[in-house]
């Protein structure tokens, strides 16, 4: 009998300096999980990473934006020693030059079965699969990677490239490689689209997670890797063992197989807590300079937020509104020269934004490279954005209003609700989805907004091309696409801008009267 043990990350987000709230731990951790479990195991281990791994932490923005040079990723992933590179859908968000500069110097396949040539059809971002004979067992690795990332990315991000379905790409693959190998692992780079127990959706089925419908109608599939949705997994469903290791390192997967003549005799899975692991200083110098020289640009003050902080309640300030998101909505009325503004609070960090701001501290409370984008609506549209917005909230048991379960389970989507400016929404939360507002007010004019007039509204460039399942964005709307990102902006206020102009936003922030 032959033991293989599968050792997957995912999601790891470039935190090579700390872990978002969690400051005593970094990836350095995760590589000291990974080397424990290699350095203890009496059997050959395969490891691979599902890819998010150049975006996501300061440290990143710094490598992608200041810097402009994301080696650092390709040496630790080429030092981690992975046998196997997946892509995910970050990846696409720095542009295609610096992605591809990275991926040519990972050093272990990349597959990708699913995103290929717009002209040929074939795999575009390395090899579709990967078979491998480890200690006399024949294992084939398929990659592939969640399809939705048009709905999400600017198209100059994936020019000459074509999205294949990811379920029925891996399917293909499967029916391929399945008389091939004796063990048949997919690596997915996206998630479950529904409960595995009960096989209730979780989420709208829009095709950005099939790992449910992989795992129910694909049973040839021995091992299925997965993250995205940085959910924390290990369960085996039919004959399949699946896992999912969160987010940024906090977990190391394993699938561990046993083979006899070509039979899996057994499938157990793990996922390895990286906090009871000390970090591997040894693979400081594998980071250098760039980790000196990041900490160094990240803790550099850029100047003073005459902010008020009216809440520390994340939800609150999502309710009613704060100043920091006021000031994000001015920025994008300044760029764009919009009638409205929409903007969504990403995280609960806004509370940090206020006094002396660090270019660290500006990239935890807005962490995307996100453009500002200029959009046009009629007011139907606006009435239709705005009731999809209400449904992140709802009235609960008690009568308070509160965030929709939707939201919160399986994967926090708080980043897909939408602060505004510049219009007056009263809404009665009571009222049923769709039929909530009662009135949207231009704060310019005092006029109702007309349904049959157009307008334009400013908002990032992921809301601005769908993120979100937003149907009333689409990319033939767009009318602008700003140059600078919303970052940007935010240093250059914070060197330019007046006392008056600090008042103006502190005074004027709440858009909302709950009925």
């Amino acid at each position: 009998m032959q033991k293989i043990t599968f050792l997957m990350t995912s999601d790891t987000h470039g935190y090579w300096l700390n872990l978002p709230n969690k400051p005593e731990q970094s990836l350095l951790n995760t590589v000291a999980t990974i080397n424990h479990i290699k350095e203890n195991a009496d059997h050959p281990i395969v490891s691979i990473d599902l890819g998010d791994f150049i975006q996501g932490s300061s440290f990143a923005t710094y490598c992608s934006q200041i810097a402009e040079d994301g080696n650092i990723f390709a040496r630790a992933v080429n030092e981690i020693g992975y046998d196997a590179q997946i892509i995910g859908n970050h990846e696409f968000n720095f542009g295609a030059e610096y992605r591809q500069v990275i991926l040519d110097q990972v050093k272990a396949p990349i597959l990708c079965c699913n995103i290929v040539d717009a002209e040929t059809q074939e795999p575009a971002l390395g090899e579709a699969y990967k078979i491998i004979e480890v200690a006399g067992v024949k294992i084939g690795i398929i990659g592939t990677t969640t399809h939705y990332i048009p709905n999400w990315e600017l198209p100059q991000h994936y020019e000459g490239l074509a999205f294949k379905d990811a379920f029925e790409t891996t399917q293909y693959y499967v029916e391929l490689l399945r008389p091939q190998v004796d063990v048949l692992v997919v690596a997915y780079h996206g998630g479950y689209e529904k409960d595995l127990n009960t096989w209730e959706p979780l989420e709208d089925l829009t095709g950005e997670n099939q790992g449910a419908r992989m795992l129910q109608e694909i049973p040839e599939i021995d091992v299925l890797l997965t993250g995205h949705q940085h959910r924390l997994i290990n369960q085996q469903v039919g004959k399949t063992w699946t896992v999912q290791p969160g987010y940024a390192g906090e977990r190391v997967a394993t699938v561990t197989v046993c083979v006899e003549n070509g039979e899996i005799l057994d499938l157990t899975g793990e996922l390895h807590d990286t906090s009871k692991y000390e970090a591997e200083t040894n693979f400081k110098a594998v980071i250098e300079p760039e980790r000196t020289q990041g900490e160094a640009w990240l803790n550099h003050v850029l100047g003073e937020a005459t902010l008020d902080v009216p809440t520390t309640s994340v939800f609150e300030a999502r309710l009613n509104g704060i100043p920091f998101v006021e000031l994000l909505n001015q920025l994008q009325l300044a760029e764009t020269d919009a009638d409205f503004s929409a903007v969504a609070l990403i995280n609960d960090s806004f509370s940090k934004f206020t006094g002396p701001v660090t270019n660290e501290v500006l990239l935890e409370v807005y962490p995307y490279y996100n453009r500002i984008a200029k959009v046009q609506v009629t007011g139907q549209d606006l009435y239709e954005i705005i009731e999809y917005d209400l449904e992140y909230l709802v009235v609960n048991e008690t009568g308070e209003i509160d965030v929709n379960p939707e939201y919160v389970h399986p994967k926090p989507r708080h980043y897909n609700y939408d602060l505004f400016s510049g219009v007056t929404i009263k809404a009665d939360l009571n009222q049923p989805l769709g039929q909530r507002i009662q009135a949207l007010i231009n704060e310019k004019t005092q006029d109702p907004i007309n349904h049959d007039a157009i307008y334009t509204l400013a908002v990032s460039q992921y809301r601005a091309v769908g993120g979100g399942d937003y149907k009333n964005y689409t990319k033939d709307k767009i009318r602008f696409i700003s140059e600078i990102d919303i970052a940007t902006r935010l240093r250059e206020a914070l060197a330019n801008y007046t006392p008056e102009q600090w008042a103006f936003i502190n005074e004027n922030y709440i858009h909302v009267e709950w009925l």
